[in-house]
């Protein structure tokens, strides 16, 4: 590889395309400038310390969006299969359901600030290490696998303090409900909007820099959030009340229906629809036939519909489990729709409706977790919301490959998106009443 693009993606990238690249351009770069004015308005309120915390984050997330493009294009350009991509994408989220409860465990001990700055300098080390061997040309599907490995653990151990830092940088408990809840929201927002602004900067360095360009820019792009964090204070970010433990925090969101029926519709949608890393690049390359500059438009598009997701979201909270049942299966009607669109200008505008019912449903789970738990469970419960959120990543990315592989990429959508459709009946007929009581720590355990 050598810093060159594919030979493949090359000579798709000469070619004509068949996606309507000004118009989209402009309409992309008009509702950019619309989300960050609305981000702009709404950070103001917020605490200095969180605005330059979300600023870098935001950095970082656009890096972490320019990798996961490249390396889903460069995965399908080395073994042209969806399972293959799918496979990957389940290892790099393994880690997830394996140190995901872990990671709030070790958040209590060491500090959210330390855990979280450790883990960012690994990744960036390693997002490093990867540029280096792509640019060598000794990537290979194993080297790529153990990378992508070394990745999520450090996702992994960074999430739960992440979004609990993001929560308490927001006033903590004296933000009151809304306010974490629409704090939370907006985190998903810049997160989203990363989504947009990472995969179009990745289809520009694949055709104009080469692949290995794009993960060296996720290695740097951890530097703000580095610098922002190794300015804090490491007693203020690591407290010395007693922390509740995972068994006081899954007790409390799943007696609460307001907690328990989200992340439930998280769950099942993260397995059956919401897997856009898997998807997308197999719908485009596969279903449509597009180029690297087309499938990133494709993954911008439902980053626009995740930012105003969030945008609606952050401005109106979720105030029933009605909202994120049907988001979810606003999702599954989506996915139903894009087995029947075979022009890429149809795709765009559906995938912009399937961003906006995803960050729906996933907004409403992290904004019921963290406007619900008080802030001595936030560690705990936050790891358990993420190993819920990531964990069921492996499953839905492996799965949506082998069906997109097995019946193709209009006929597997449609199957999803059906059982997506399914699922959200299951869970709206099964969702019975709930109450908020306080949870008894488990026998012979103590909080940690």
């Amino acid at each position: 590889m050598k810093g060159r693009i594919p030979s493949q993606i090359e000579d798709s990238l000469a070619g004509p395309t068949s996606v309507a690249e000004p118009a989209w351009s402009n309409r992309g770069t008009a509702s950019i400038r619309v989300v960050l004015g609305g981000m702009m308005e709404a950070t103001s309120a917020l605490p200095r310390a969180w605005r330059i915390y979300g600023i870098s984050n935001f950095i970082s997330q656009i890096g972490t969006w320019m990798q996961s493009t490249v390396q889903a294009w460069l995965i399908l350009d080395l073994t042209g299969s969806p399972t293959a991509l799918g496979l990957l994408l389940s290892v790099q989220y393994l880690p997830a359901v394996l140190l995901g409860m872990s990671a709030g465990k070790l958040a209590n001990r060491w500090g959210r600030r330390n855990l979280l700055l450790g883990a960012q300098a690994a990744m960036a080390v390693f997002a490093g290490g990867l540029a280096a061997v792509v640019a060598s040309g000794k990537a290979s599907y194993l080297v790529l696998m153990g990378f992508a490995l070394l990745l999520g653990i450090g996702n992994a151990l960074s999430q739960p303090a992440r979004i609990a830092l993001a929560a308490s940088l927001a006033g903590g408990e004296g933000a009151g409900a809304q306010g974490r809840a629409r704090a939370a929201g907006l985190a998903t927002l810049s997160f989203n909007l990363a989504r947009i602004v990472g995969p179009g900067l990745a289809g520009l360095a694949i055709a104009e820099c080469g692949t290995a360009f794009a993960f060296m820019a996720n290695a740097l792009s951890f530097l703000p959030l580095l610098l922002f964090l190794a300015g804090q204070n490491a007693d203020h970010a690591t407290s010395s009340r007693r922390y509740g433990s995972g068994y006081e925090a899954f007790c409390l969101l799943w007696a609460n229906v307001a907690t328990r029926v989200p992340l439930l519709t998280v769950a099942a949608a993260g397995v059956l629809a919401i897997n856009l890393q898997a998807l997308v690049p197999a719908y485009a390359r596969l279903g449509l036939g597009l180029n690297a500059s087309g499938y990133g438009l494709l993954m911008g598009a439902a980053g626009a519909g995740a930012c105003l997701g969030g945008i609606l979201q952050w401005r109106w909270p979720a105030g029933s489990i009605q909202r994120p049942l049907a988001a979810a299966a606003g999702v599954g009607l989506c996915l139903s729709a894009l087995a029947a669109v075979h022009d890429s200008t149809l795709a765009f505008v559906i995938l912009v409706g399937f961003g906006v019912c995803s960050a729906t449903v996933l907004c409403s789970a992290s904004a019921a977790v963290q406007s619900f738990v008080p802030e001595s469970l936030r560690n705990a419960a936050t790891a358990l919301q993420v190993t819920i959120v990531l964990g069921i990543n492996p499953l839905g990315s492996a799965l949506t490959g082998w069906t997109i592989e097995h019946f193709g990429a209009n006929r597997g959508s449609a199957a999803l998106g059906i059982a997506t459709l399914l699922a959200v009946a299951v869970l709206s007929l099964t969702s019975g009443g709930g109450s908020v009581r306080k949870c008894e720590t488990a026998p012979n355990e103590s909080p940690s």
